[in-house]
């Protein structure tokens, strides 16, 4: 008697079974159904409404700052690069782009889908905007008023002649192209444009900018060769990719110093092995640091292969601006600087994106003085004649210090005396109220020898604290504490400290004017 339930229980579950089946079938009919919202559905159920030959275009795929509707893919080697290729030309389709010594591929989302890039050692990748730096005036207008300086040309600032003209030397500019302007007639320029909208024109004030700190009329390194690479559009925006493919162009031209005033925040892979590649056929790349104020660099200044470069203002102080790192290499004026503009004219031109090509100049310049300086021995060069500035060593605010010009022209000459006080560090955190050291730095800036000198540091009201200062060689440094009390954030007192070192043979200090500084520190409500 059990045998005829039994059995319709069975029915029963065989029935219940091909109704779920049968609805699991129609799911991807789901956005389909009126009323429905397409977003509402899961992510399973959107994938499923597009057949195999077609691409996802579901921006909630794509990362941050990822350019839809194109891909990049990444070939393990050189045979299944050129099979994919092959491929694509044999349904008549064609790539956006190619890097060749890469091995990558730039293509539309609507081709993946024809030909499986895996079956070729294919890795996919996203493609991502890169710009060039947030203009400070933007952040804060009120504040960078005050800071604008300098208001001369980098010759000027530089002071002068360097020991090579940059002759024979070729600089690649990636940028957003540049305009004809009298500051560059005599220079000997090349351009290539990897966006489409002419190496001119508009938006390209930038790169004009950038391009006459490094070299012609006013530029650090007048006689060197231009290689300019437009990678961004009026809007001062390109992508990872085309700015990978002008580092490997300029690389296999011959250049032997990039300059990189731009920046984006994901590590791209192809930007990444384009550096990579840069690096290991010697080239020098030099980038900004940025204009954020993050605690952190964007890329390509971000890689350990890239000399990534903040910004001073006119007294030689961090610009409030730039991003802070410890990965910070140095430091070069980046406010108010005079230069070519966009239709014939000057403007003053602040960032990292201005420091940066400081550093680029100054490079092309010691590599035209010496046929034999390698590139890295040209960077050598310049790390080893910077000024300390900041904490003690390198720091997040100026990297291993500031560029010195006066330095690196009297490197070759003996016997100059010039001992400066280097700074006055008070951590920036210190709170109020509380009893914090000072770090008072004495810097040897001289070719010879300091045998003894004398330091003195004042705070507020104090009695003077001295300190002598012993032997020093050229370029070293030595350090004294003195602790100060910081006023309390009631309180309208400012604290101030100076301080002046004078060696003992004073009378033979070629720049007396670096013997002494002093600073004023008022904590605010954080």
């Amino acid at each position: 008697m059990l045998r005829k339930p039994l059995a319709i229980v069975i029915v029963g579950i065989i029935a219940l079974w091909s109704i779920f089946w049968l609805l699991g079938r129609r799911t991807t009919d789901l956005s389909q159904v009126p009323g429905t919202d397409e977003d509402s559905l899961p992510l399973r159920s959107k994938l499923a409404d597009f057949p195999s030959t077609e691409p996802v275009r579901s921006t909630q795929l794509l990362p941050a700052n990822a350019i839809p509707g194109e891909q990049i893919i990444h070939f393990s080697s050189r045979e299944g690069y050129h099979l994919y290729l092959q491929q694509l030309s044999d349904l008549g389709l064609s790539p956006l782009g190619t890097i060749d010594s890469l091995l990558a591929i730039r293509v539309s989302d609507a081709v993946v889908p024809q030909i499986n890039p895996d079956l070729y050692g294919g890795r996919k990748d996203f493609i991502y905007k890169i710009e060039q730096p947030l203009p400070p005036a933007e952040q804060n207008p009120e504040l960078f008023a005050q800071l604008q300086a300098f208001q001369m040309s980098a010759r000027s600032i530089v002071g002068g002649a360097l020991e090579g003209d940059g002759s024979g030397v070729l600089v690649g500019v990636l940028d957003s192209g540049v305009e004809d302007h009298a500051y560059l007639e005599a220079v000997n320029i090349d351009s290539i444009d990897l966006t489409g909208r002419g190496i001119s024109g508009a938006g390209s004030g930038h790169g004009t900018a950038v391009a006459s700190i490094i070299a012609g009329q006013e530029g650090i390194a007048p006689a060197a060769d231009l290689l300019v690479l437009r990678v961004l559009d009026d809007q001062g925006i390109g992508s990872s990719f085309d700015v990978a493919a002008g580092i490997v162009q300029a690389v296999d031209q011959g250049a032997r110093v990039i300059n990189l005033s731009l920046g984006l925040y994901q590590d791209a892979p192809v930007l990444r092995e384009a550096v990579r590649y840069a690096h290991q056929q010697g080239v020098i790349l030099v980038a900004a640091a940025g204009n954020d104020g993050y605690h952190k660099l964007p890329y390509p200044a971000a890689y350990p292969q890239v000399l990534s470069v903040t910004a001073v203002d006119g007294r030689g102080r961090h610009a409030v601006f730039p991003n802070r790192s410890k990965s910070i290499h140095l430091a070069a004026p980046g406010v108010g600087i005079l230069t070519a503009g966009e239709e014939g004219d000057t403007q003053l031109f602040s960032g990292t994106s201005a420091a940066a090509p400081f550093v680029t100049g100054t490079l092309a310049a010691l590599l035209s003085a010496d046929p034999n300086l390698s590139q890295q021995q040209a960077v050598d060069l310049v790390n080893h004649h910077l000024d300390e500035a900041g904490a003690i060593g390198a720091d997040r605010f100026y990297g291993g210090g500031l560029l010195n010009w006066d330095r690196l022209r009297e490197r070759k000459t003996k016997d100059i005396a010039d001992v400066a006080l280097a700074e006055i560090y008070l951590q920036p955190d210190a709170q109020p109220g509380t009893t914090v050291p000072v770090e008072v730095t004495v810097q040897n800036r001289g070719t010879s020898w300091l045998t003894a000198g004398k330091l003195t540091v004042l705070t507020d009201d104090s009695i003077p604290q001295e300190f002598t200062v012993g032997s020093l060689a050229p370029g070293q440094t030595t350090t004294r504490k003195v602790y100060v009390t910081v006023p309390t954030l009631q309180s309208d007192k400012k604290l101030q400290i100076a301080a002046r070192v004078l060696a003992e043979d004073s009378d033979r200090d070629v720049r007396p004017e670096n013997n002494s500084r002093a600073i004023f520190f008022k904590p605010i409500q954080r």
